[in-house]
């Protein structure tokens, strides 16, 4: 569906109406912002080429309610002479605000130009006496506040070589902050605190030079934070660990580079200084680019959701999965041109993190999720329902019950179970608590789900009424019954509940019309079309590393947690007549074990540990129904979006309690894009625990988790950074003397140039990568 949810005089917008620096740029008009609401139009700077681009918007410069200044900089101010004389032409009152002498400014250059305004405005019988009455300028210091119309602007003062001014503008709970020029501020974050958008000085960026390469000259990446070093030239900029510690601190959700230099920004290498600080969403400014909270930047585009509600930017959390696998085993680090590369652990990106807040609670540090550490007692629906309301948790009162899309981001596939028994839990238990299945009772080991807030929206098995949960014992999403079968009671399950980030999980999908959607919530790009047949593992990882596509050759098969971001949960073949996902993409349809029109499982790159050879399960992801055979009849026992995994290779058959079908050629949707963190060092493999109770109820973990504490048979520990660094040369060194020639290379060449830092023919320990490129 077409996203349309907020009146456009309900949004807070701001255009880049000039992205430039002072140099000539055909490209980008000088540094300008409009920032507007309602009939209330601010801009802010009024750089060269201003005038122009606002002619191109369809803004009138007689309709701006007020002329706002960063800083008295020619780059800034150059054009708000002629911007002044126009808006006096008008009839409409305004303000001019700035820094000081910003009144000096306004009353010189009316003094200067007197005659001639004195003159246009005696066309049409008025007088600049008339005009002065219309409009009010004033200087301001920073750390004042005030309105234009209904937009709030809050102030502070920033560094910079002049006196410089930092705004933040607030409408209806949407939130932008304008930064100018300036070096690291210890203000800013608290200004720009939550902000939707923080449009901020680019300095730093990395810059390719004219044969397209990076041009490490200028780079400056350095923690300046206000400290001087042992250069005493003046800084005027930040560069970009200053920017990007400033909008992690402030917990911005979009930063906007803007006032760009001359030439092509690296945006690549440039991203991946920044995200050394900063995992949100960042945008790289443009002329005439428009920003507000639905949009995020995008334009001019076909642009779906799966819901009505505003879309919120997120990242999917990396599924933890460092170790390789082939069908059936461990393996060492495949390179590009072998089997099994582009497998989940090729890729490291958005790693978990979280901090335990020492009160009950622990803060997703790449979600943002604020999550309660325990879980319920065992509960029905209905009950949690209730139960939620009233749920208070360290004076937080905002609780609800996490759905299917908030749950499934604690997965982490460094899990493992056998069957029924459990091994190693699929959640972090150094952090959160994960009970077993009480067996004394009854149950099995794995008979420990958690439920989430999302009903299916058809019915399982034989007509059931049925809830999606996630196994963290076993690591699959399944739906449950609501109700009993057989006693019509409720069954019950546990919940842990979850507050902040609302709209973590919606998909804001823009059709680029080249084959490719962007989903502009998580900034992963996807294949359109899937792969129109089915393959098993290898091939699926195959034909997406072969896959060239929207001018992209970067492609990889997703990741469970990333598959799993695109799934449509209101969707279903029984409800829609369509697969569970977005009608913007394109699902082929097959005809299912029963007989019946459905739509595929798609693979994931995810090793999924279970069985007697773990190695040898991948998983996957139903878009279709996720069949079974019970009591001879095939039916879906699980539910259009749920996570199981089959055999990397072999037979088509049915197995387990369910009987699941397992049809190991299964279909590929492939992905781009994510940072990949591919030189990260990784630590030693921590072997999480399950808690002693399977009925823990507590907020917090109890006290003794060493209980079932095995590890992962075969999970190979991660090297040291050095290590790594060897085991590259050891194992393409044919000659022995510690360093790679081209010849030696199985890589391409385009690869082994990046790598050969200093062109003499040879890649040397110093120079080998830690880890596969992305």
């Amino acid at each position: 569906m077409l996203v349309n949810t907020v009146n456009a005089e309900d949004l807070l917008t701001a255009t880049i109406v000039g992205s430039g620096s002072p140099k000539y740029n055909e490209n980008r008009a000088s540094a300008s912002v409009l920032v507007s609401a309602g009939e209330t139009r601010i801009l802010v700077d009024m750089g060269n080429g201003t005038q122009a681009n606002l002619h191109r918007l369809g803004i009138k410069i007689r309709d701006l309610s007020s002329l706002f200044f960063t800083h008295h900089h020619l780059d800034h101010n150059e054009e708000f002479v002629p911007i002044l004389i126009n808006s006096l032409m008008g009839r409409n009152n305004f303000t001019i605000v700035g820094p000081p002498n910003t009144v000096k400014l306004t009353e010189t250059n009316l003094d200067l130009y007197q005659q001639d305004i004195e003159y246009r405005l005696g066309k049409t019988q008025r007088t600049l006496a008339d005009r002065k009455k219309a409009f009010d300028v004033k200087d301001i210091q920073g750390g004042e506040s005030f309105k234009v119309g209904d937009i709030k602007v809050s102030t502070i003062e920033v560094p910079h070589t002049i006196h410089t001014i930092a705004y933040r503008f607030d409408y209806k709970g949407q939130s932008i902050v304008i930064t100018g020029d300036l070096t690291y501020s210890d203000k800013l974050p608290t200004l720009a605190k939550n902000t939707d958008f923080m449009i901020i000085d680019s300095g730093g960026m990395v810059m390719q030079n004219t044969n397209g390469k990076q041009n490490n000259a200028k780079k400056r990446q350095g923690n300046n934070e206000g400290k001087k070093g042992k250069n005493t030239r003046q800084r005027a900029h930040l560069d970009l660990a200053d920017s990007s510690k400033m909008a992690n601190k402030a917990n911005v959700k979009n930063v906007v580079y803007t006032h760009f230099n001359t030439g092509n920004v690296n945006e690549e290498a440039s991203l991946k200084a920044i995200r050394k600080n900063y995992s949100g969403h960042v945008i790289f400014g443009e002329d005439l680019m428009v920003l507000d909270h639905q949009n995020s930047g995008i334009q001019n585009s076909t642009v779906a959701s799966n819901s009505s509600k505003e879309t919120d930017i997120y990242q999917v959390v990396d599924t933890g999965q460092t170790t390789f696998y082939s069908n059936n085993a461990v393996i060492a680090d495949p390179s590009e041109r072998e089997h099994f590369f582009g497998q989940d652990a090729s890729f490291i990106i958005n790693s978990p993190s979280y901090t335990n807040n020492n009160d009950g609670t622990i803060t997703d540090n790449v979600t943002q999720l604020m999550w309660q550490q325990g879980l319920t007692k065992k509960l029905s629906y209905q009950e949690a329902l209730e139960a939620v309301k009233s749920f208070n948790l360290e004076g937080h009162s905002d609780w609800r019950i996490a759905n299917v899309k908030e749950l499934y981001s604690l997965i982490q596939f460094t899990g493992s179970v056998k069957g029924e028994s459990a091994i190693t839990p699929f959640i972090d238990t150094d952090y959160f608590a994960q009970p077993l299945g009480d067996v004394n009772q009854g149950e099995r080991e794995i008979d420990a789900q958690v439920w989430s807030s999302t009903e299916y929206v058809s019915t399982t098995m034989k007509g059931d009424k049925t809830v999606f949960g996630v196994n963290f014992v076993d690591g699959r999403i399944k739906g449950y019954p609501k109700f009993n079968p057989r006693t019509k009671e409720p069954n019950k399950m546990y919940f842990r509940f979850v507050r902040g980030n609302e709209g973590y999980g919606e998909n804001h999908f823009v059709d680029n019309n080249d084959g490719t959607i962007t989903d502009t919530a998580t900034g992963l790009m996807w294949q359109t079309a899937d792969s129109d047949k089915g393959m098993n593992w290898q091939e699926a990882l195959t034909y997406s590393n072969n896959l060239t596509l929207g001018g992209y050759d970067d492609w990889r098969l997703p990741n469970a947690k990333e598959l799993q971001s695109i799934v449509d949960y209101s969707r279903s073949p029984a409800t829609s007549n369509s697969a569970a996902i977005n009608s913007v993409f394109k699902a082929s349809t097959i005809k299912n074990e029963g007989g019946e029109k459905d739509y595929p499982y798609y693979w994931s790159s995810t090793t999924h540990l279970d069985g007697p050879v773990p190695e040898k399960n991948a998983v996957y992801i139903a878009f279709g129904k996720s069949l079974g055979k019970m009591r001879g009849s095939i039916m879906d026992v699980h539910g259009a979006g749920a996570q199981r995994s089959d055999p990397k290779t072999g037979g088509a058959m049915s197995r387990g309690p369910q009987g699941d079908m397992i049809r190991v050629n299964n279909y590929v949707r492939s992905v781009r894009g994510g940072i990949v963190d591919a030189s990260a060092q990784v630590s030693e493999k921590t072997v999480h625990t399950y808690s002693k109770r399977s009925d823990s109820i507590s907020n917090t973990l109890p006290n003794d988790t060493s209980v079932r504490a095995h590890s992962i048979k075969n999970e190979r520990p991660k090297n040291n950074l050095n290590n790594r660094k060897m085991k590259f040369i050891e194992r393409f060194d044919k000659d022995h003397d510690n360093k790679v020639s081209m010849e030696e290379f199985k890589g391409r060449a385009k690869r082994f140039q990046s790598l050969d830092q200093n062109k003499d023919g040879y890649i040397a320990v110093d120079e080998a990568p830690t880890g596969p490129p992305k």
